[in-house]
């Protein structure tokens, strides 16, 4: 083991007698600098890799860090010594055998590296004082390395639903869960999923890396409660089915209560929380384009709930010199401030739209216009596509981007003079930039929606009203 001696410093500092009660050594008072004291061969020793695996380590209140040797004082009228231990610029007591709190030095590595069960090699710093009753040395520092091992399970980065939702194989990987994969593994465990659940019972287990690539049944997670006994609505313990009595398999029952579940799993701790999810059928826009009117009005209905807790629609934002900001409101929290969707609900901004400030607002990043919204309550994303461009465009075109619609900020729609004809036409946004014709509108006129059929209505006016403020659904007016 490498040792490293004590080199001589000195700091004039205030402590009383070495046999009676003596101040607080560190925050000693300032004094005038003493003479010199030499202390001979002392030394500190490194010690091996500190485990917290190890039953010993994890039940003691100490643990062993290094081992001091400490110097013989050639004046006997320095006969008490102190130790301090810095690590990463946090100071430590520790005993003049070497000793720290064992809970102390965890807490240094969880905060400073992480929970990952790797070994750290900890630069470290001891300090020895010394003193003769009225003044106090910093005699001698010696710098050294810590080794340590926090304990933890061995995780694994992706965790998948298998069961009812996907199918019964412990190979199956179509449901993966979602999580932080920004941080390591052992530092955000946590895994969330939302999936679909049919009426009556639905069983369902985990799975992770290690059961996906073994194959073995016996490496699925089921419930530490037993088959299908398993908690909904509140936390729960989960373990592989080797350390189970049965299969513990998961089940959630439905008799008209929820139309998903939202599992979440934490692999560090062990434990699961299943919850029934019912997703509300639209969400209205408050924002700066209605004056942040929270009771109705062009605040009733932007978008719809097209794909089971996936939005789309258009919104009209509008830019002030705070920003182009905006909240989604359920029916139920319109009319109150206390609840809404934004974005602290979203993890992933795509396109044209930000987190808007600290109030939990998005904010538009294009400025005034339309923007063609879709959000996912399941995945938590959200993005906006601004319209710079819609045009009614057909055969009466030959197609192409047609002819360009303007904005009636006063109506809400895009209006446009075109001599639609029989032979078919619909609304292409963006057309010019977009030739994969990523968002455009057919169908019924009364009922548009996206990449629907073409409409063979004749006329010379054309208004599209995307937006749903004084109806549930996209419609167009032709005169």
């Amino acid at each position: 083991m490498k040792k490293y001696i004590f080199s001589a410093l000195v700091l004039a500092t205030s402590m009383v007698a070495c046999t009676g009660d003596y101040t607080d050594w560190a925050d000693p008072q300032a004094n005038a600098q003493p003479e010199t004291i030499s202390f001979g061969n002392g030394s500190v020793t490194e010690v091996g890799i500190i485990d917290y695996a190890d039953d010993a380590v994890a039940s003691s209140e100490v643990v062993q860090i290094c081992k001091v040797t400490e110097p013989t004082a050639s004046s006997s009228d320095y006969c008490g010594s102190m130790y301090s231990l810095t690590l990463g610029g946090v100071e430590y007591p520790i005993s003049a055998a070497g000793t720290m709190s064992t809970a102390d030095l965890k807490s240094y590595i969880e905060s400073t590296y992480g929970k990952a069960p790797e070994v750290r090699e900890i630069p470290a710093v001891i300090t020895m004082w010394i003193t003769n009753g009225t003044s106090t040395i910093k005699n001698a520092e010696a710098a050294f390395t810590v080794k340590a091992k926090l304990d933890a399970p061995v995780l694994y980065d992706h965790l998948y639903v298998i069961g009812a939702p996907s199918k019964w194989d412990p190979t199956c990987t179509a449901l993966p869960f979602t999580r932080d994969e920004s941080k390591s593994i052992y530092d955000a465990p946590e895994f969330t999923i939302t999936v679909p659940v049919s009426e009556g019972d639905t069983w369902f287990a985990f799975a992770d890396d290690l059961t996906v690539s073994t194959g073995d049944w016996s490496n699925v997670f089921g419930a530490r409660e037993g088959n299908g006994k398993n908690y909904i609505g509140e936390k729960g313990k989960f373990a592989r089915r080797s350390d189970l009595s049965d299969d513990g398999s998961f089940m959630i029952h439905v008799d008209g209560d929820a139309k998903f579940m939202k599992i979440t799993v934490n692999v560090l701790d062990g434990w699961y929380l299943i919850e029934k999810v019912n997703f509300e059928a639209n969400l209205s826009y408050v924002g700066t384009a209605n004056g942040w009117n929270n009771g109705g009005g062009s605040s009733r209905l932007v978008l719809t709930d097209m794909e089971k807790g996936k939005y789309t629609g258009f919104i009209y934002g509008k830019q002030e010199s705070y920003g182009n900001t905006f909240r989604l409101f359920s029916p139920s929290q319109l009319g109150s401030w206390n609840a809404s969707t934004g974005n602290s609900d979203v993890t992933e901004f795509i396109g044209a739209i930000a987190a808007g400030g600290s109030d939990n607002n998005f904010e538009f990043t294009e400025g005034d216009g339309v923007y063609y919204v879709e959000y996912s309550a399941i995945d938590k994303t959200i993005s906006a596509t601004k319209i710079e461009y819609m045009g009614v465009t057909g055969d009466f075109t030959g197609w192409n981007e047609g002819v360009q619609m303007t904005w009636n900020a006063d109506e809400y729609c895009f209006e446009a003079a075109a001599g639609v004809t029989a032979a078919g036409w619909k609304f292409r946004a963006n057309g010019l930039t977009d030739p994969n014709w990523g968002i455009n509108l057919g169908g019924a006129a009364d009922d548009l929606c996206q990449n629907g059929s073409n409409l063979d209505i004749v006329g010379s006016s054309v208004k599209l009203y995307p937006c749903r403020t004084n109806t549930e659904k996209i419609y167009c007016t032709v005169e």
